[in-house]
């Protein structure tokens, strides 16, 4: 009789175990390669989108967690934090943010000391700002938003898609960044799954279903996404150990000291190796004629030979 539990890794309770090493790492993985491929866009000072406004223009917004007027929002989800991507017009990190055509890097002081919270897309200022003070940042966003189904956006897509979304064309194109679900989206859930033996010493094969939902507000970026998705069935690739590493980015959403890329955060501090063995794309009918879904599955397999 064993009277310890098993295959408990570093991180103890508290840390990430298979369900979140997966999780996080494909969500990890699918950034960098959807950023290799051009999956973002620059916003520089005088950038202007398809509905006049300036894109690097930044917009206060509501959380409740801070006082009004030091939540400022820009373009996208989720802004690029990554460095070493090796595309034309490589994508960059924000310098500093302009306040009423006044340059302020990010280490000024008060009163204009901030935070760039890259995981939301925002500017999160110390103490508040103006509401109405023209506050600007260069900036690239991601074109896709990667996340889990744990998100908020996903369960606002299936339960409140057709009251948010039936009364306009484009979800992602409104000003109105409080509220905003940016498409298009990939939402990641680790689903079933069943364990093999591995080797006559010991050990499993953990074998998983990861599915893949795909939201967009056009059935181009739909499709395409389906089809990049199901193009990586028989990839295999190390996964960065969470349990042994800090986390690229901090409590602030800003990247911590010496983050640089998932690449380097596998190579460095390496866990196992996931391996996507079948895949399977299915396209989903949807009740809002606005947005379009889809969804591919993944059975993935991990050896873990200390079980």
């Amino acid at each position: 009789m064993s009277l310890t539990f098993k295959g408990i890794n570093s991180g103890g309770f508290g840390g990430y175990e298979l369900t979140d090493q997966l999780t996080t790492n494909i969500k990890l993985w699918l950034d960098w390669g959807l950023l290799h491929h051009g999956a973002f866009s620059q916003i520089n000072y005088d950038s202007y989108s398809t509905f006049n406004d300036t894109e690097s223009r930044l917009l206060p917004v509501l959380d409740q967690r801070y006082e009004e007027g030091r939540v400022w929002n820009g373009f996208g989800n989720e802004w690029v934090w990554e460095e070493g991507v090796s595309i034309s017009g490589s994508p960059f990190r924000v310098s500093g943010i302009y306040i009423n055509n006044n340059f302020y890097d990010t280490d000024s002081q008060l009163p204009y000391s901030y935070h760039v919270d890259y995981s939301h897309g925002r500017i999160v200022f110390d103490t508040p700002m103006d509401p109405d003070a023209d506050i600007r940042a260069e900036y690239c966003h991601r074109s896709v938003f990667v996340s889990s189904t744990d998100h908020p956006d996903y369960s606002q897509l299936l339960q409140n898609s057709v009251v948010d979304f039936a009364s306009r064309i484009e979800p992602s194109g409104i000003p109105d960044r409080d509220r905003q679900v940016w498409l298009p989206a990939i939402f990641i859930d680790v689903n079933r799954g069943t364990q093999k033996g591995l080797a006559l010493g010991g050990g499993q094969i953990k074998s998983r279903t990861v599915v893949l939902q795909v939201f967009a507000d056009n059935k181009a970026d739909r499709n395409l996404l389906m089809d990049w998705l199901d193009y990586q069935s028989r990839s295999a690739f190390i996964m960065a150990d969470l349990n042994s590493m800090s986390y690229p980015l901090d409590e602030w959403g800003s990247p911590v000291s010496g983050a640089t890329n998932w690449v380097d955060m596998a190579n460095s501090k390496p866990w196992k190796k996931m391996r996507i063995m079948n895949g399977k794309v299915q396209r989903i009918d949807s009740l809002n004629p606005n947005i379009f879904r889809g969804r591919v599955t993944w059975e993935i397999e991990v050896d873990c030979p200390g079980i």
